[in-house]
Parts: structure tokens; sequence; C-alpha cells
């Protein structure tokens, strides 16, 4: 075991000493968990906020009640000023109320709000804006009657702000029914992705190209004399890439989850058993690859081409959910498939440790595969 431990430290070191390797192993994941997380919306796995711009024309008590009506938590509303034109300030989508809002609800006139959109914008979160809208005017409605009623419309401020602070009398408790499919986006989508990605190419590449050069320079024959027979020497091996693996997917979790504010789930078992297995079948994947490649340069190309194929049908760049059903399965020939589907069970789907153990059981069958092969095909000389 010592042997074994030994080997794996002398990998991590070769890895340490190159000064590319922290580029891309670190820098460049973080880089790209921040771009495509942008991309897709960014927002982590809360509720997304529906940004909406506030332009308020009137200066009366009664659009600063509806203004405070319409506050919510899934509302990211500022005022704006109104004297500036289109164009000076960033409105995705606006809200204006008129001048004399206060002065002609009051006296019974009808008055017009507008939800005013760029184009391109989000359909969906459009029609959500105008819900929330829609639900504000119903209940300041709601009280305006209730207050004319009891003809206290004169003490209006006071009393308006009164029957708003009153609790519900109806309140909505609302559940998730069964097992939804919602699609991951933003950061939800692009840290878990970009870490299987990150993970699964640099080590294949760093993995295969240390060991090909091992046997090119031979240095492999030469541990090979050594007193440990070639099973100990080939587990070491295997050991040096999870370990590369395993510290590399350490700091990418701690990055996600400090950097990008992502939950990684409510299960910390099953996010260690999915990734260790993970490890496995990507640091048995390496040293399979640097058995039968014979150069670095082979090594480099494969690992390269091989990962980017993998993150592709996998769902590290995308969600699986918008690939074709012919494309999912054939992905789920491929280890990136079934990390992303634990990956996502816990972290966009709520789900515990029973979601990760199938994919888990499939990630340490590619372990095995691999390793047995790796084993098979390994040669001490070029």
């Amino acid at each position: 075991m010592r042997k074994i431990w030994l080997l794996a430290l002398n990998d991590l070191r070769l890895t340490a000493r190159d000064r590319a390797a922290f580029f891309w192993m670190i820098l460049m994941p973080l880089a790209m968990m921040w771009f495509l997380g942008l991309m897709g919306g960014g927002g982590g796995t809360g509720s997304p906020q529906i940004s909406l711009s506030l332009v308020n024309h009137d200066d009366g008590w009664l659009s600063a009640a509806f203004i405070e009506e319409l506050a919510d938590e899934a509302i990211n509303f500022q005022e704006t000023d109104p004297t500036l034109p289109d164009g000076e300030e960033s409105r995705v989508r606006t809200l204006v109320i008129p001048e004399g809002f206060t002065s002609g609800v009051l006296a019974g006139d009808q008055q017009v709000l507008k939800l005013e959109k760029e184009p391109g914008t989000s359909s969906d979160f459009a029609v959500a804006a105008e819900v929330h809208i829609v639900r504000a005017i119903v209940r300041t409605l709601g009280q305006l009657v209730e207050m004319n009623d009891a003809g206290e419309l004169e003490a209006a401020p006071e009393r308006f702000a009164e029957m708003a602070a009153r609790p519900d009398l109806v309140s909505l408790s609302v559940t998730t029914a069964g097992r939804g499919r919602p699609v991951p986006s933003g950061r939800a989508q692009s840290v878990p992705g970009m870490t299987t990605f990150t993970v699964m190419m640099m080590t294949l590449i760093y993995g295969a190209v240390f060991l090909t050069d091992e046997k090119s320079t031979g240095m492999l024959l030469r541990q090979a004399v050594l007193p440990m027979n070639r099973r100990t020497l080939f587990l070491g091996k295997l050991a040096g890439r999870l370990l590369m693996a395993a510290i590399q997917i350490v700091i990418l979790l701690l990055a996600g989850r400090f950097l990008f504010a992502i939950s990684w789930g409510d299960s910390p078992l099953g996010l260690a058993l999915l990734l260790g297995s993970f490890s496995v079948a990507v640091a048995a994947l390496a040293t399979l690859l640097g058995a039968v490649l014979s150069t670095p340069a082979q090594a480099s190309s494969v690992g390269w081409i091989g990962s980017m194929i993998m993150a592709a049908l996998g769902g590290c760049w995308w969600p699986s959910e918008l690939m074709p059903d012919w494309m999912r399965t054939v992905a789920h020939a491929l280890p990136t498939a079934w990390a992303m589907d634990g990956l996502h069970a816990l972290i966009s789907f709520g789900r515990g440790l029973e979601a990760v153990l199938l994919p888990s059981a499939v990630l340490l069958g590619f372990g095995v595969l691999f390793t047995t092969l790796g084993a098979k095909f390994l040669r001490f000389e070029p």
C-alpha cells in the first residue's frame, strides 16, 4: 500500500510542477462556470427574480401604496427617474404609473398602467411580471372597495396601511407534487457541467500524457524493475490519477459553493458517493488511454477530443433535456451523462442519496471495465 501511495504522490508532484496545470485545472473551469452561467441567465438554484423597472409619474399616496403591494421576493424592481429619456437607463421591462393616478382612481376614473418590454426579453418572465402586477391591482382595488363601503376613504392613507398589514384571511400552501423535471439553467447548469467536464478532461489529458511519457522515456520500464509487482505499479498509476481528480473536485466544489453560491444538495453522502465514483471512472479511463497510446502527443489529442465529445453528449455544456431522446440514450454509454444525471438530481431536483445509487453504480462499473482493460494493455516499453 505504501508503494502505491508513493507512486500516486509522484504523479501528483509532476502535475504540480507543470505551470500550465493551475490554469487548466482551476482558473479555466472557474471562468467557464461564470461565462456559461451568465449566458444561461445567471442565478443559482433558487427561484429566479423578475426584473422590473418602475417609472412613477404620480406623487399621490395611492401610487406609493400600490408599489408596496407590488413588492414581492420574486420581483427585483427599482424606481427610475421618469425625466430621463429612453435609453438612459437599462429597463428590461418597465411599469409606468401615469400622472394623476391617485386622484383619478379615487374619483372613479379608469387608469391605464403600461408595461413596456424591450424586444427580445423573455416572454415567460414578462407573463410572470403581468401576473404580479394584476395581483397587486386586485389587492389594491379590493381594499379601496372595502374602505369605500365603510365610508373610510377620507382617512385613506392611514386606513389603507392598516388594512394592508392585516394577516391574510386565506393562505395558499404550495408543495411539489411528484418529481418534476425543470430544465437546469444558469449556474445550476454551468457549475456542475464545468466541474464534470474539466475534471474529466484534465484527468484524461494529464494522466494519459504522463503515462505515455514515462513509457517513451523508459521511466516506466525502470520503475518495473523496482521491488514491486506489476499489479502494484499499475495501481500506483491509477491512484495518481484518482488523487489528481479528487483534489480538483474538492477545489471546484468549494468554488461553486462560495464563489457562485451553488447549493450542492442536501445529501453530502450522495454527493461524495457520486463524485467519488466519477473520479474512479475517469482515473481508470486515463490509465487505459495511457496504456494503449504510444506518445504524449497522441494522449493529449485523444484526451482533448474525447473530453469534448463526452461533455457535449453528456449534458455538461447544455441541459440534456434540450437534446433529442435518441441522443440522450446514446449519451448514457458515457460516464459524463451518468455524472450529470446524479448532480442534477441532487442540485436541481432536490433529491437524496437514493437518486445517485444507480449513476454511482454505473460509474463504478465503468471504472472496473477501464481498469481491467488498462491492466491488460499496459506495456512497460514504448
